[in-house]
């Protein structure tokens, strides 16, 4: 895989300025490079964070320094992940119009990954006259949605195994370790194949249970989205989220199976308030220093 700045360099870049003011100069940042001629010659497909933070961050302050917006993530500008405590904010401060979404996948049910009433702004900002937004959700976050909002969506259920596509992105929903209530509810991360290359969208969730690895199987991991909701080990969230120390093995494994490679763009989502140095400098040297980068709201990234 080639790319137009060693990853090296750019996240020596990002530690200098500061990656959580870079993410939001309007530009990819990073850019996750395809080999063959005819992806290079494809659009970028440009990932937008525009929420990165995990439960504990007070979203009342919502802008204000050291708070992130609930995990939302943007996809080739119309395929939304997640619609949370800020789902409707998040689209606002980085000049999303609702109307410009086609599709809304979800990891889990969660509140701040699926509110009801911030998917219900969302619809309610769109034209009645656009198709209906399409909604893949496992099936008990489908129900809850239609007893809130009937006959406003399209729904689509999903299992871990299912593939379906969006646009010129196919997406492959795998199990992720992480509880909710409703027992009978399995949470999902998201294999998403592009002509530019693979992304591993992996928040909310511990470790990679191993049919998520089995459904990867020997495809190439371009750009990497992890939970990391902790920055240090030891902590009891281990069950369900993941620290510095469990990324670094998974990508070791990763990488003896020729999923990942020294190219592999590690992105760390779903930041803790508490869990994480409360000095972005420091906290972006935690990740720099592994080689990979700290995710913020309004980052854009690109496969291409």
């Amino acid at each position: 895989m080639t790319t137009a700045r060693t990853r090296r360099a750019f996240l020596h870049d990002a530690l200098l300025s500061g990656a959580g003011a870079a993410a939001t100069a309007g530009r990819p940042e990073w850019c996750a490079a395809a080999a063959s001629d005819a992806t290079r010659q494809a659009t970028p497909v440009v990932i937008k964070t525009l929420g990165t933070g995990a439960a504990d961050h007070d979203w009342k302050r919502l802008g204000a320094p050291g708070v992130r917006g609930s995990a939302s993530t943007l996809i080739d500008g119309h395929i939304l992940i997640d619609c949370g405590s800020t789902g409707k904010a998040n689209l606002d401060r980085f000049n999303i119009a609702p109307q410009a979404l086609t599709d809304l996948v979800v990891t889990h049910s969660h509140s701040d990954h699926f509110d009801l009433a911030e998917i219900g702004k969302v619809l309610e900002s769109r034209s009645p006259e656009q198709p209906a937004l399409a909604v893949w959700a496992a099936p008990e976050a489908l129900a809850a949605l239609s007893r809130h909002l009937p006959g406003r969506f399209n729904g689509h259920p999903l299992h871990p195994g299912a593939a379906f596509d969006i646009g010129r992105s196919r997406f492959t929903a795998l199990p992720a370790n992480h509880q909710l209530a409703d027992v009978s509810e399995q949470a999902l991360h998201y294999l998403v194949e592009t002509p530019c290359g693979n992304l591993l969208y992996a928040l909310d969730g511990a470790w990679m249970l191993k049919q998520a690895r089995q459904l990867i199987g020997k495809r190439r991991l371009d750009l990497i989205l992890w939970d990391a909701t902790m920055a240090k080990s030891g902590d009891y969230r281990i069950f369900e989220h993941n620290d510095l120390s469990m990324i670094d093995l998974m990508m070791q494994s990763l990488r003896t199976a020729g999923c990942a490679s020294a190219e592999t763009v590690c992105v760390l989502d779903h930041v803790a308030r508490t869990l994480w140095p409360a000095d972005l400098r420091e906290a972006e040297k935690l990740a720099a220093e592994r080689g990979w980068l700290l995710a913020a709201d309004g980052m854009d990234l690109a496969l291409r």
